[in-house]
């Protein structure tokens, strides 16, 4: 039986471009011609919001935003990446706009829906905050997850007054994570950005509301960031605004 996976793909802005017409390419043409792809099923842009500064520990948010695509299955993903037009059309228009001296870190995962209290998919989705969280050196990815993952997550999102919270969990075969061919792999997790062994979303009405929830002196926050269970200055935080392309 196949399930859905999820395909998460950091990048920032080409550096002799600024950052607002990095946002608007990436909204406008290169979303027309990603929607072309019929293996894309659901796709979301989440462009970053500046002024928010990492938590204590964690390293500096480096992307200028994460594209949120999914596939009803792993398979699809690789019939994307292995057709002609993938090479000659979306990734020579990824050069238009992205930095690809940057290490691409993609994480390949699963859903798990851990509340949904209050959000509206088809409405004002509000703002987001992805907690890219990377596991310490010599920990087994179980042994990361079981740390990572806490009874008490729902109830913590909840008292951050959350509308959303959502975990998401790599996809492995054989307990090898799947990683895109595009993914610099855990040789670049020291040079601004390499891989991640999970994304934690949080979804708030507006940014006043993501910024006393996730404000140094809150205890359920600090909870919520499992520093006890990640690699802190591998792992990061992306604060952004959606824009859904493909609902």
């Amino acid at each position: 039986m196949t399930e859905p996976v999820k395909v998460h793909d950091l990048f920032a802005h080409k550096p002799d471009i600024s950052v607002e017409e990095f946002h608007r390419y990436w909204a406008s043409g290169h979303a027309e011609l990603a929607c072309t792809f019929p293996q894309i099923k659901h796709y979301v842009q989440s462009h970053r919001i500046d002024g928010f500064p990492p938590p204590a520990g964690l390293g500096e948010t480096w992307p200028d935003g994460c594209a949120e695509t999914w596939y009803d299955e792993l398979a699809a993903i690789e019939e994307m990446v292995a057709s002609p037009r993938f090479s000659a059309e979306l990734m020579v228009d990824e050069t238009k706009f992205m930095n690809l001296g940057n290490p691409r870190p993609l994480l390949v995962s699963r859903e798990a829906l851990l509340d949904e209290d209050g959000f509206e998919p088809e409405g004002e989705r509000g703002v987001k905050l992805l907690i890219f969280a990377s596991r310490p050196a010599g920990s087994s990815r179980e042994d990361f997850l079981a740390g990572w993952f806490g009874d008490d997550d729902t109830s913590l999102g909840r008292e951050l007054g959350a509308t959303r919270h959502v975990v998401w969990t790599p996809v492995t075969e054989g307990g090898v994570q799947i990683q895109n061919d595009l993914d610099a792999g855990d040789d670049a997790k020291d040079v601004g950005g390499g891989s991640y062994d999970g994304v934690r979303e949080l979804w708030w009405r507006d940014e006043a509301a993501m910024a006393a929830a996730t404000a140094a002196d809150n205890e359920d926050w600090r909870a919520l960031l499992r520093l006890d269970a990640i690699d802190a200055a591998r792992s990061m935080i992306l604060p952004a605004r959606e824009r859904v392309v493909i609902p």
